[in-house]
């Protein structure tokens, strides 16, 4: 994958996913013989993307590949689909980010621990200054549960990698079970349509799906009543996937134990939403995948994508 122009528009509202000074310097050192251009604006990027035959970026509009005459490939950092436009006419390669796991499954395991480990009461009991240590009956340890994780790539491959280290056993959910064999980290593997199978079962029940149509209230009324009593929700993917309504419901006179949320439905959630006072509820601000470590991880998929592309046309 020879690279001639390079061109980079990685600004964003949030710091942690804005390319920095150090990001620069180690694709400076790695493609020496590349001429780079970092974008400081939306002008001066598209002033530029004539000239160049690869980009890394957070947006691309369809419109703007008319402009693209010389771009082969596109590398963004976003996992999913929502920003970065496909090719009209089929010539530009998208790659996405397939490193979020490493980040994301630590945001999953610190909701796991919140409710398994009842921190909620710890903090409560903190700011009340009592010393509720007869109270920690109920807690549980993961390495005694099930977890169902619906929506079973490289994300949830990530995630159930972290939750056998500690004991727990893993069913995963997939569209199709072609490319299902061979993952050590799972117990079993479903297809959606036999989710009834394993609800009743789980102890925790993890969404990792993608937004868009197809997704559109897939999780229905009829999945949460059929969960095990006392399990907890949690959503990291996209607030498509459910209606509020059905799961304030299965918070309220269901068996759910609890939820946590890291996607909604409307973003930022209103004020008015009722899972704001929810005390089973954690909530999160679509914040699983914010860490410092996030374009260092982008960076060096990307270029350990150039380099086996480099060595497998060498």
């Amino acid at each position: 994958m020879h690279i001639n122009n390079l061109l980079i528009h990685l600004h964003n509202n949030i710091d942690a996913f804005t390319l920095k000074a150090r990001h620069v310097d180690q694709i400076r050192e790695a493609l020496p013989e590349v001429r780079i251009t970092i974008a400081a604006n939306n002008s001066e990027f598209m002033d530029k993307l004539p000239e160049a035959d690869c980009a890394l970026v957070w947006v691309f509009k369809s419109e703007w590949y008319e402009r693209a005459t010389q771009l082969k490939t596109i590398f963004t950092p976003a996992a999913g689909r929502d920003w970065v436009a496909g090719d009209p006419a089929g010539q530009v390669k998208t790659f996405y980010g397939s490193f979020h796991g490493r980040i994301m499954r630590e945001s999953l395991l610190s909701m796991m621990l919140y409710f398994n480990r009842n921190l909620q009461k710890s903090l409560h009991d903190q700011g009340q200054r009592v010393w509720g240590r007869l109270d920690y009956n109920e807690c549980v340890g993961l390495f005694g549960q099930r977890v169902l994780i619906v929506g079973f790539g490289a994300l949830g491959q990530s995630m159930a990698e972290l939750l056998t280290a500690f004991g727990a056993k893993i069913t995963g959910v997939k569209r199709t079970l072609g490319d299902a064999k061979g993952n050590t980290h799972v117990d079993r593997m479903i297809t959606f349509d036999n989710i009834d199978e394993e609800l009743p079962l789980s102890d925790h029940v993890v969404l990792l799906l993608p937004g868009g149509t197809d997704t559109d209230g897939i999780f229905t009324d009829r999945h949460f009543s059929m969960m095990k009593p006392g399990a907890y929700l949690y959503n990291l993917g996209r607030g498509n996937c459910y209606r509020e309504e059905d799961l304030i419901l299965a918070l309220e006179n269901g068996s759910l134990a609890g939820a946590g949320l890291d996607v909604f439905a409307e973003e930022p959630l209103p004020p008015s939403s009722p899972l704001w006072d929810r005390r089973n509820v954690l909530l999160t601000p679509h914040s699983s995948a914010i860490s410092q470590e996030y374009i260092d991880l982008f960076i060096q998929e990307w270029l350990a994508t150039i380099n086996a592309a480099n060595r497998n046309h060498a």
